[in-house]
């Protein structure tokens, strides 16, 4: 089973994870005294833990945490969250510390990349393919896995679960945060579900992605080929070839 931790910033300091001053956060993740809104790197730190309780049962589970050089900072945002579980002192599969089993993906710049690269660095790891994937990200996305990165992918919709975990919204965040989502992402991958289009690719340019990164990612020859798909024709083309993962 593969646990992936989709990682949506950089602690800089992991000791004092707890403290909004730790991370390095967009404006929107920031807290807001005035509105009562918290920083979201409190969610981020329930995203850490939720990993870790969906895996304690299962001592086959990787957690896999997501996250790439998206700053100039010396640390990819999944190195970051891994450094803050070891602080947490959390274990894996009920075991000790030294038995804890993680891994960062230090590539992705989105969410279609966190699922993707996952599951091929799964593949590197282990030797196999992982039977199941669950992803742990913000509520207000699971639909843009389960309906749109599963698909692109081919990835077996009956083995993907996504577990969502949103910061504390008011109503009105929740519907703006929605509609932003509805607008700027799921609309977007639906359009392009490999994001290789503007204004998709702008965005993992501006997170630092370059196409050459996805070399040596696969091992299959069809893994390799997906990895180049741009979308065919109309840019929206689900990728024509037969994938190792797929279901007969």
């Amino acid at each position: 089973m593969l646990v992936v931790v989709c990682c949506h910033a950089i602690c800089e300091d992991a000791s004092h994870a707890a403290e909004e001053s730790s991370w390095r956060l967009q404006p929107f993740q920031r807290s807001n005294e005035e509105t009562g809104k918290p920083g979201e790197h409190e969610t981020f730190i329930h995203h850490i833990l939720a990993a870790m309780l969906s895996s304690a049962p299962r001592s086959s589970t990787l957690v896999m945490f997501s996250g790439g050089r998206t700053t100039n900072s010396i640390w990819s945002e999944a190195e970051s969250y891994q450094q803050v579980l070891q602080k947490l002192n959390v274990s894996v599969g009920g075991g000790k510390r030294s038995e804890q089993r993680t891994a960062v993906e230090e590539l992705a710049t989105d969410s279609y990349q966190n699922l993707l690269f996952s599951i091929l660095k799964f593949r590197k790891l282990v030797g196999r393919y992982p039977q199941t994937v669950t992803v742990i990200t913000h509520a207000f996305k699971e639909r843009r896995f389960l309906e749109l990165h599963a698909t692109a992918v081919k990835w077996p919709l009956s083995k993907l679960r996504v577990q969502g975990i949103n910061p504390p919204f008011t109503l009105e965040e929740l519907e703006q945060t929605q509609k932003g989502e509805s607008e700027r992402a799921h609309k977007l991958f639906a359009e392009d579900p490999y994001g290789v289009r503007s204004p998709l690719t702008d965005k993992r340019k501006a997170r630092n992605w370059l196409p050459h990164m996805a070399e040596g990612l696969a091992v299959e020859k069809e893994v390799a080929e997906l990895l180049q798909w741009d979308g065919g024709r109309s840019g929206s083309e689900i990728f024509p070839g037969k994938l190792p993962w797929e279901e007969t």
